[in-house]
């Protein structure tokens, strides 16, 4: 029968040569095994055997780890499971289970699955995005110019007309087909603003909220200290997108008469703030729709933040945070 040093050297031995990073602490909050991928996934300094009872929490910084492991020294133990935690330029699942006299954590890297599936989400997002670049110049091209040359027929028409109830009939068609060509570049430049193309996300985004207040009775005011031409064609695309869709939705469902759009850069990452002053929303149920649901996954995409405050008949804001560098794709 072994003894109990003998089961502890056998238990250290099998744990040292785990795929997982492993740690057991005791109600006191001291840790009474740790191994080596441990150490390593969390980027703890120093050896495994110096850190035998020492303080598990003073060795990291993760805000929902930390608060359940203090749960747990509060007498109040329950298995959890904390999945994407983004910590020490790795992503982790960990994993907490309860013991006799404390807690097991286990530790799974899943960094490269994390960065597969962003890639994937961002590949598919911009392939989305490609062929509405084709489809506007499609429109753009194409329909365009068709209803141009219809316009121009009519006119020779009209010119040789002599019935006024006739000529009357083909203004009235000239203003419609006048009216269709309107919205046709309308729906050509929402497929792909060509000042998205040309210039950057700066600029795009200061023509967006203009043309909103010179075409509606809300007021958009907009304000940015990026320059244009400081981020990748693709990530301004993905914030631009962004935008988009949180205006669209204070357009469509907030009765607001103003909406502020921040976005800013600094050492820690991009900020981007749309706010407005309407009736507000019930956050939990907006979650569900469609139109946040694409948002997140952009954001999500590019290891992104999304919150989102409102109360009724306070407005909505929305804060988002991205990386300084996005995720790099090959579209080659």
């Amino acid at each position: 029968m072994k003894t109990n040093t003998e089961a502890i050297q056998f238990m250290n031995a099998l744990v040292s040569n785990m795929d997982i990073g492993v740690i057991t602490y005791d109600m006191e909050g001291f840790i009474t095994l740790i191994n080596s991928k441990a150490i390593e996934y969390l980027g703890i300094p120093g050896r495994v055997n110096n850190l035998i009872d020492t303080p598990v929490l003073s060795h990291f910084e993760i805000p929902a780890l930390n608060s359940q492991i203090q749960s747990c020294l509060n007498k109040s133990r329950k298995n959890f499971h904390l999945t994407d935690i983004n910590y020490n330029e790795k992503y982790l699942i960990i994993d907490g289970k309860k013991l006799v006299d404390g807690m097991l954590l286990s530790i799974t890297d899943i960094t490269e699955n994390v960065l597969a599936r962003d890639e994937a989400t961002q590949s598919l997002l911009l392939g989305q995005e490609m062929e509405r670049r084709r489809l506007a110049k499609e429109i753009h091209d194409g329909v365009g110019p068709n209803m141009s040359t219809i316009k121009l027929q009519i006119d020779a028409v009209k010119r040789k007309a002599v019935s006024e109830k006739v000529i009357s009939g083909l203004e009235e068609i000239n203003e419609a087909i006048s009216a269709i060509a309107t919205d046709i570049r309308q729906i050509s430049h929402d497929l792909m603003p060509s000042s998205l193309i040309d210039f950057g996300v700066v600029t795009a985004l200061s023509n967006f909220a203009k043309k909103i207040s010179e075409s509606s009775e809300i007021e958009v005011h907009y304000q940015s200290n990026i320059e244009d031409g400081n981020l990748s064609k693709e990530y301004e695309l993905n914030i631009y997108r962004i935008v988009q869709e949180l205006v669209n939705n204070s357009l469509k469902y907030s009765q607001c008469k103003s909406i502020e759009i921040s976005l800013r850069k600094d050492k820690e990452g991009i900020f981007l703030l749309v706010q407005d002053d309407g009736i507000g929303m019930d956050v939990g149920k907006a979650s569900t729709g469609i139109g946040l649901h694409n948002i997140n996954t952009r954001i999500e995409s590019l290891h992104g933040t999304l919150d989102i405050d409102s109360q009724m008949g306070g407005g909505v804001t929305a804060h988002v945070g991205l990386p300084i560098i996005p995720l790099e794709i090959n579209l080659n």
